[in-house]
């Protein structure tokens, strides 16, 4: 009960328009294969102290799906982020609308959690899109911040990120698991330029102990 009630303070605070920092959306690729998933990131930089957040996102729910994230929990979640304290944390609403394409957040750390600052990911939403889908866009229209002493803190929109599906593009590659082709390259010659210098070395060792 105490947890409802420090978040509804921080989400009825005096509110301040937001000069520091950011919050904007963005996704690996926006050029996505059609009938494949994808996710969508939610992003903050440079953001002041704060202890609470709320969102509310939309998407164009007629031309991609949203993918629940807990199966356990009811209704459809997205997946929280890495910027608030994910041991104490607590969540007031996780729900996505199939219908009307809109997604509701709204989160509170407490105690003994710090403020949270800087930079991190908010809130991850994953997506499906159909064999017929073209273009689809996902917009925040609200966010807003509570900090500890009570002050809110809210952020302008910024412009809804765009995603395109084609047959011949891409699979979008999952959170975390992208590795550049160069980086292959660079691995492997790692490997092989040890193995180089052993065996130009073994044969001046043999010729040395055959002098002796």
């Amino acid at each position: 009960m105490n947890y409802i009630v420090c978040i509804a303070a921080l989400l009825f605070s005096l509110s301040a328009l937001a000069e520091q920092g950011r919050i904007y959306l963005t996704t690996s690729d926006p050029q996505i294969k059609t009938g494949s998933e994808f996710y969508v990131d939610v992003m903050a930089e440079n953001l002041p102290e704060v202890y609470g957040v709320q969102l509310t996102l939309n998407y164009d729910a007629k031309s991609i799906t949203f993918v629940d994230q807990d199966s356990k929990a009811k209704g459809e979640q997205l997946e929280q982020g890495n910027f608030l304290d994910e041991k104490h944390l607590y969540t007031l609403r996780n729900q996505a609308d199939s219908k009307t394409g809109q997604i509701q957040y709204i989160a509170s750390q407490v105690a003994p959690a710090k403020n949270a600052a800087g930079n991190g990911r908010i809130a991850r939403l994953y997506f499906s899109a159909p064999d017929n889908a073209t273009q689809a866009e996902v917009a925040i229209t609200l966010a807003e911040f509570g900090t500890r002493s009570g002050e809110k803190y809210t952020y302008r929109p910024q412009a809804p990120l765009s995603v395109s599906f084609a047959n011949n593009y891409q699979v979008q590659a999952k959170p975390g698991t992208g590795f550049p082709t160069w980086a292959f390259g660079l691995t492997a010659l790692l490997l092989v330029i040890p193995g180089i210098f052993l065996l130009r070395r073994r044969p001046a060792a043999k010729h040395a102990e055959q002098s002796v």
